[in-house]
């Protein structure tokens, strides 16, 4: 009976024993990563991912990438990356959000509630773009023939210190793009 008495108290204080901070913050991560996982194919995500591709023909690859280099810069865009082997090119502009409203509005809340809240200073847009060639049933690539696909992200920047991100889904920002840079791949072609 002793013996039993021992190896249920024994059972009882193993079973207290609480995981790591360190592994269960990697466990908890690792959860909500998979809850978040956008890879998964889901009729939104299908649906997103052809409102931000469209299907170049009779260009190269190179004046394709040339045409959307010359376009962000036009819109004013500064290259943070450009990888122009692998077909992509990662922007960013970054606007002051703290103008004469923004400000009035944070110091009126301010001082109504005594407390100073943390408002957005800098808003940066980041644009990715990845050119590959499309490929025919067999798996091989189409002369000239090209798939472009640009994703926006908008990064807001508070005065906290603190960042917060979104993938921009409007249609409209990726169809006004999608005309200007059909714009800008004519100009390529016709070397203007």
């Amino acid at each position: 009976m002793k013996k039993l008495s021992i190896f249920l108290i024994v059972l009882l204080l193993t079973g207290c024993v609480g995981m790591p901070h360190d592994e269960w913050a990697q466990n908890n991560t690792q959860l909500r990563n998979r809850k978040n996982d956008t890879s998964v194919n889901t009729p939104q995500s299908l649906e997103q991912r052809q409102i931000e591709t469209r299907r170049y023909d009779g260009i190269s690859e190179r004046d394709l990438i040339t045409a959307s280099i010359n376009l962000l810069q036009d819109l004013g865009f500064n290259f943070e990356n450009s990888e122009t082997e692998l077909g992509t090119i990662i922007a960013s502009k970054q606007r002051d959000t703290e103008g004469l409203e923004a400000s009035f509005t944070h110091y009126l809340s301010s001082m109504l509630l005594l407390l100073v809240l943390p408002v957005t200073k800098d808003q940066i847009t980041r644009v990715a773009i990845v050119v590959r060639p499309v490929l025919d049933s067999n798996g091989e690539t189409i002369d000239d023939s090209h798939l472009v696909r640009v994703t926006f992200q908008s990064i807001a920047l508070r005065t906290d210190n603190n960042t917060s991100g979104k993938t921009l889904s409007d249609p409209e920002l990726y169809r006004g793009f999608f005309e200007k840079l059909s714009k800008s791949v004519f100009l390529e072609a016709q070397e203007i």
